[in-house]
C-alpha cells in the first residue's frame, strides 16, 4: 500500500516515489487500481476520504457533475437518519457485482448478463445451463444474504 503524506502546507508527498504529487496524480493511482492511503502528518489521521472528496469537489467546481444532486441529498438524508452504513454496504455490494460483470470497463453490452441476485456471476455460454453444484452454491449464497438482510431489518426495527 502506498502511503501519501499530507503536510500542513497542503502538499502531498508520495513516500514510495519520494516525490510531491498533485490530486491529478492521485486520480492516476486510482485509474491504475493501486492501493493507497493519505495520512495527515500533523495528526497521523487517515484522511483518504477527505482527499477523495476534495477531488470530487474540484471536478464539480470545474463543471463536471460526478454525483447528481438527488444522490447527494440521499447521502445526507441517510447520514442524518444514522443509516449511512447500510446504504454504503448496499452500494459497495452493487459496485462489486457490477465490477465482476465488467460493466464499468466494457460497458453496458455486458449488462444483459448482469444479475443482482447472483452478484455478477454468469455462465461462460449464454445458452448453457449452470452446473447443479454451482446452483447449490448460489442458493447457499442467497440464503446467507437473506439471513443478513433479516438481521439488518431486525436491527432497524429495534432502533425505533
Amino acid at each position: 500500500m502506498i502511503e501519501i503524506k499530507k503536510y500542513s502546507n497542503r502538499r502531498l508527498y508520495n513516500t514510495e516515489t519520494s516525490a510531491y504529487i498533485t490530486l491529478d496524480d492521485i486520480v492516476t493511482l486510482i485509474k491504475k487500481e493501486l492501493e493507497f492511503k493519505v495520512i495527515d502528518v500533523d495528526t497521523q489521521n487517515d484522511i483518504t476520504s477527505t482527499i477523495l472528496t476534495q477531488i470530487i469537489l474540484e471536478k464539480e467546481n470545474a463543471g463536471i457533475n460526478l454525483i447528481p444532486a438527488h444522490i447527494l441529498k440521499q447521502i445526507i438524508l441517510f447520514n442524518e437518519n444514522k443509516k449511512s452504513n447500510m446504504m454504503f454496504d448496499f452500494l459497495t455490494n452493487t459496485i462489486n457485482a457490477a465490477n465482476t460483470s465488467n460493466i464499468f470497463t466494457k460497458g453496458f453490452p455486458n449488462f444483459a448478463d448482469f444479475n443482482f441476485f447472483n452478484f455478477g456471476q454468469k455462465t461462460d455460454n449464454k445458452n448453457s445451463m449452470p452446473s447443479p453444484a454451482k446452483d447449490e452454491k448460489n442458493i447457499d449464497d442467497l440464503m446467507t444474504q437473506i439471513d443478513k438482510l433479516k438481521k439488518e431489518v431486525q436491527e432497524i426495527k429495534n432502533q425505533k
